[in-house]
């Protein structure tokens, strides 16, 4: 039997567990592992509204159990069970005003009114974002010979999740309940892929097939300046994906090595049990009450009243079918001395989708994403061992990518019909001596809209959001003395991204405060490690940089720019314990 046991407590009163146990059951034949997390801590951004919590929160516990079974030699079963839960406050809105300062008109407020720092919100209604999972995953290997084996993988997931949100950030002179939401959504996902393996000498072959089906029942509503838009939406997607796929690795001599990949994927999907209505303003109570959507006051948008249920009638089904061949081709070459070159090709697909917060507009439907990704790479290492280096240069072509756009309250799924990803990424490790260990990361990165026409105009030349041009991260693995049984370890980081817009349009339209500019963090941490135990201190974001993590365009309905703001300084301890 073996084992962890792990515990920490940090900044903003955060208190960590986790932990994993191995152990055999039957000697040869039977071995379990089971392990937790658990974290539980105040939010970090301040709440300065009376009587209600802090914002982004932890509360979380997960666990998994895994069961391996081996009858005899050839077959192998292994059974993993999962569980999650959490519960965390929601993440603080930074609402920044379209007025002077900030100013929100349309909440007749704003953060300088307010005197609210980076890291401070004024929230009343705080909501939660609820999670709970349960998952099941059943591996079977059968070695037919010692060259040929048949796996079965099975899988089945189970998701609800409840996310209530107050979504403005500041308390309005002039509205109550200016922006709630509550978006509740059951998942249902299976999965099972059936393989043929052959692996020989310098040939690797497989062949299978998979099915997959999943299914979204979402329950969502919105309470939208005290009671002038009150909108239930419920609707039910469904998916049904079917595939085979093929590949061969192919090895000619001691260098060179192809590998040859097929996959033809059929896609099903269907939208249907939906309605969405507004609830008249009188039903309006100032709560996040659901009780206050009735089906038979409803004007409704999508279906209609059943008075013979009193429930709703569905609007007719929408199917959707895509289908897709996709693959991989590659090549690589293998020097006497370890070093490797490679270059590969591929096409990616994801499946046509349906545009799900569309309450007030059609239903619209998207078309298949597809990407056709070029390769050129080299690896090696140098020095006596002491260098490694990996250099890889790579051009990605998308066609109908499948983005969110905002257009007032709802955010829709469009495509954007052609855009180029193209760039170069450097790893790099050094091992000057014995005792201290460099590792630095970077890319470049061209990412850029060829040929998008959206709601508010082409955004043809403008840049991919969330696809900073430049991004770097290193740290130093330094054992700076050992110690009795151990070594003190010192071991600081960094990383640093260039300017993100969080928007399509980039700065166009008004839309010039959705970015963030470039900015790097400090991180850190000092261990005291042997082979028993661990103790560890440390400190991410340590100069407490303030960035934003996420951005959207509320303006022309409620007045202000949705930002998010990234986490402040959090550092804490940590003791673990090997047995």
């Amino acid at each position: 039997m073996s084992g962890n046991l792990q515990v920490g407590y940090g900044n903003y009163n955060t208190a960590t567990a986790s932990g994993a146990l191995d152990t055999t059951l039957v000697e040869d034949k039977v071995g379990l592992r089971v392990a937790f997390n658990y974290a539980n801590g105040d939010g970090y951004i301040h709440n300065i509204a009376p009587n209600q919590p802090d914002a982004n929160s932890t509360d979380s516990i997960a666990g998994r159990a895994i069961l391996l079974v081996k009858p005899s030699d050839r077959l192998t079963i292994t059974l993993k069970g999962t569980y999650g839960r959490s519960n965390p406050t929601q993440a603080a809105v930074y609402n920044l005003g379209t007025g002077v300062d900030g100013f929100n008109p349309v909440l007749g407020t704003g953060r300088k009114e307010k005197g609210l720092g980076f890291f401070e919100v004024d929230s009343e209604r705080l909501g939660h974002s609820y999670v709970r999972t349960m998952g099941s995953e059943l591996t079977v290997r059968y070695e037919l010979s010692d060259s040929l084996a048949f796996t079965s993988l099975t899988s089945y997931d189970h998701a609800r999740q409840k996310f209530t949100q107050e979504g403005t950030g500041l308390t309005s002179p002039v509205f109550e309940q200016p922006l709630d939401t509550l978006y509740g959504n059951r998942f249902k996902m299976f999965n099972q892929e059936l393989r043929l393996t052959y692996t020989g000498d310098s040939t690797n072959l497989q062949v299978g097939a998979y099915y997959g089906y999943d299914k979204d029942s979402s329950n969502s509503y919105y309470w939208l300046l005290d009671g002038a838009a009150m909108i239930h939406q419920l609707y039910d997607q469904i998916r049904k994906s079917s595939a085979i796929f093929a590949q061969a690795d192919q090895k000619f001599g001691d260098h060179l090595g192809m590998t040859v990949g097929l996959r033809y994927t059929w896609d099903r999907s269907s939208y249907k049990n939906y309605a969405s209505y507004v609830t008249p303003a009188s039903n309006y109570t100032g709560d996040r009450d659901t009780n206050s959507f009735p089906y038979d006051t409803g004007s409704y948008i999508h279906g209609s009243y059943d008075p013979a249920t009193g429930g709703f009638t569905s609007g007719p089904t929408i199917p959707l079918r895509s289908s897709a061949l996709t693959g991989r081709a590659a090549v690589n070459y293998t020097f006497d001395d370890g070093q490797l070159l490679y270059a590969s090709y591929s096409r990616g697909y994801r499946s046509a989708a349906y545009c799900g917060q569309c309450f007030f507009a059609p239903i619209d439907t998207t078309k298949p994403e597809k990407v056709d990704a070029f390769e050129l790479g080299a690896k090696g290492r140098f020095l006596d061992n002491a260098l490694t280096l990996s250099l890889s240069a790579f051009l990605m072509k998308y066609r109908n990518s499948q983005i969110n756009e905002t257009n007032g309250p709802q955010t829709l799924l469009v495509n954007v019909d052609k855009s180029k990803v193209k760039g170069v990424e450097l790893e790099t490790t050094l091992t000057p001596i014995s005792t201290v260990r460099i590792t630095l990361n970077g890319s470049i990165i061209d990412a850029t809209y060829q040929k998008a026409n959206l709601l508010f105009g082409s955004v043809a030349g403008n840049v991919v959001p969330y696809a900073p041009k430049f991004q770097a991260s290193g740290r130093i693995d330094w054992e700076v003395v050992k110690l009795a049984n151990g070594a003190i370890n010192f071991t600081p980081s960094f990383v640093h991204s260039g300017k993100a817009y969080f928007t399509p349009y980039n700065t166009d339209n008004g839309n010039g405060n959705l970015r963030q500019d470039a900015y790097t963090k400090v991180n850190a941490q000092l261990s005291y490690d042997t082979d028993a135990y661990s103790l560890r201190f440390w400190v991410n974001n340590l100069f407490n940089k303030k960035t934003f993590a996420d951005g959207l365009d509320l303006r022309a309905s409620f007045g202000y720019d949705y930002l998010v703001a990234a986490p402040p300084r959090q550092y804490g301890v940590s003791f673990k314990v090997n047995f």
